[in-house]
């Protein structure tokens, strides 16, 4: 048996062994990651987005920290906070991520923040409260003015964070720049993980070329981009295993408010130039794994980015009644924009109150089939975790319980072969 059949029985749990291989199993604890394994986490709150890295050789990364408390839905709109609301989103995911760290002092090496939006950075005020972190890279620093200006209560408080962290822990804040991969690498031991990278794709309308370290403004000087179309991207790359996170990028033009509403009565069609999404397919080609753009927006996931990343296994970290959309849904599951099978994990599913508020935005017969559909993708509640093999050929996805803090796996899915 070859090194790469070895590695994928051993991290699955067959019958060939290896050191510290063992199976992933229904109702048990999660086992700790193989040396030289990765693992990314993807952490339900149900207040937005945050996904937590261990790589391969235990460097840590989170990429985002949501807290939407200042977005304002009617009840039942929105998903509960899990595993439930005596602890703030922070609070749980610090919580989480000690569960599982690895060995050290305790420190996140990097925070990375896609975009200026609350289900993204409204948290990171109460995490650089409990955790030193050594890194922190966003979009704006250090004047967060052009191409568009982060400014009011959030900002301050993000701000003050900021300072607080390079005063207490001498953390080092840089601006995101697409096209490098130097910015955020392996801390430990990179030399004994040679095939390890992460690209960054974009940031503030700037896209890689593909060429060096090269990037190209896709935002006319002459109007101000909304703040998601600002967002951050990246591809993260294990050998033969690619990873792609996009915050918020849009990639539609006019995306659907409403089955019953007519677009001119909805939303503007957007300007071209908004397409965030076909630039980045471009420079970032096929993965095995993808983090769907603005939780599964109608405004995201256009049919030429899937054609282009067609991926294996897609997650969507979603916390409000829309998401993901059913137009999306439909183009996810289509084998006429890429041929062959996908799994879709979502973080929440049908909660208390949001068949109701979908019924109430598409009409009885619309909303009901949308429903149907999302209560048949792969797996529809709890944190999703996708575990690498050492190396990277093989991976498979495990869904740990969301609603206590017991981290028991509720379904193991895969493997998978990495492209």
């Amino acid at each position: 048996m070859n090194l790469r059949a070895v590695l994928f029985a051993g991290m699955f749990g067959s019958a060939v062994p290896l050191p510290l291989a063992k199976a992933q199993v229904v109702g048990e604890l999660l086992p700790p990651r193989l040396d030289g394994g990765m693992d990314i986490h993807h952490i339900n709150t149900g207040e937005g987005s945050a996904a937590w890295f261990i790589l391969p050789d235990g460097t840590t990364m989170l990429v985002d920290c949501g807290h939407g408390y200042d977005i304002k839905r009617p009840a039942k709109y929105m998903a509960p906070r899990l595993p439930d609301a005596s602890r703030l989103p922070a609070e749980w995911i610090v919580r989480y991520m000690e569960k599982f760290r690895p060995a050290g002092d305790g420190a996140l090496d990097y925070l990375v923040i896609s975009h200026f939006h609350s289900d993204h950075i409204g948290g990171v005020p109460d995490l650089a409260r409990l955790i030193p972190i050594r890194k922190i890279l966003d979009r704006g620093w250090p004047d967060y003015g052009k191409p568009s200006a982060f400014t009011g209560e959030l900002a301050d408080k993000y701000k003050a964070a900021l300072k607080d962290q390079i005063e207490r822990h001498k953390t080092i804040v840089e601006r995101f720049k697409p096209g490098v991969t130097d910015q955020i690498v392996l801390r430990n031991e990179p030399a004994k993980y040679a095939g390890f990278e992460i690209r960054q794709l974009a940031a503030n309308g700037e896209v890689w070329t593909g060429q060096g370290i090269q990037a190209r403004s896709r935002f006319p000087t002459t109007e101000e981009p909304n703040e998601n179309a600002c967002s951050t991207a990246f591809r993260l790359r294990y050998g033969a295993f690619d990873y792609y996170t996009g915050g918020d990028l849009p990639g539609v033009l006019t995306g659907e408010i409403s089955l019953k509403t007519p677009l001119s009565a909805g939303r503007t069609p957007t300007k071209e130039w908004r397409d965030m999404e076909s630039p980045v397919a471009w420079v970032t080609g096929p993965v095995d794994v993808m983090m769907l753009n603005h939780h599964g927006g109608s405004d995201t996931t256009n049919a030429f980015f899937l054609s282009v990343l067609q991926p294996r296994v897609m997650l969507a970290q979603i916390w409000a009644t829309p998401q993901i959309s059913p137009a999306v849904l439909q183009r996810l599951l289509s084998e006429n924009i890429y041929p062959g099978p996908r799994d879709i994990f979502t973080t929440n599913g049908m909660w208390d109150g949001r068949k109701e508020h979908l019924i109430d935005t598409y009409g009885v017969d619309a909303a009901l089939r949308h429903v149907a559909g999302l209560e048949k993708l792969t797996a529809t509640q709890g944190h999703l975790i996708v575990r690498v093999a050492p190396g990277g050929n093989a991976y498979q996805m495990i869904v740990l319980d969301d609603s206590q803090e017991s981290f028991r796996i509720k379904s193991v899915h895969g493997p998978y072969e990495s492209r």
